[in-house]
């Protein structure tokens, strides 16, 4: 999900034209899945023959997009607070901790402790600067 559309309810600029993703964030959006295959192949590079990496990506791509659409609910209402957009992004990212716990919780099952909780201090990194990406640029838009 990413995370301006889920900001934004205008499917449409001011000037009538559709609204379209730029090549920026097209690349933003798949970021994520790169850095998890790549963390999850770093962790399991021993038994590479019986571990499917993007399998595993793809059962837990619904945690992942709860805990996303988690923060864009906390960010929604306070874009035009005078919040700096470093700060609300990482407080939404604190208010949504369980749905964070539940992605964590997924992947150790799958990958062990230690690499689930490295694979979700990056993801976690990745959102916040998503986040403020996403809050300046629909602060922008006003």
């Amino acid at each position: 999900m990413a995370v301006a559309t889920a900001l934004s309810e205008e499917p449409y600029r001011r000037d009538g034209s559709p609204y379209t993703r730029s090549p920026k964030a097209g690349c933003l959006t798949g970021m994520p899945a790169g850095l998890l295959t790549l963390v999850l192949f770093a962790a399991t590079s021993a038994g590479a023959d019986e571990f499917d990496a993007l399998a595993v990506y793809s059962q837990a791509q619904p945690l992942n997009d709860r805990w996303q659409a988690c923060a864009a609910t906390f960010v929604k209402p306070r874009l035009r607070s005078q919040q700096p957009p470093d700060v609300l992004a990482k407080e939404a990212l604190d208010s949504c901790r369980p749905e964070q716990d539940r992605l964590r919780l997924f992947f150790a099952g799958k990958i062990g402790g230690r690499s689930a909780e490295n694979v979700v201090i990056l993801l976690r990194e990745k959102y916040q600067s998503d986040l403020v990406s996403a809050i300046n640029e629909l602060r922008n838009r006003e």
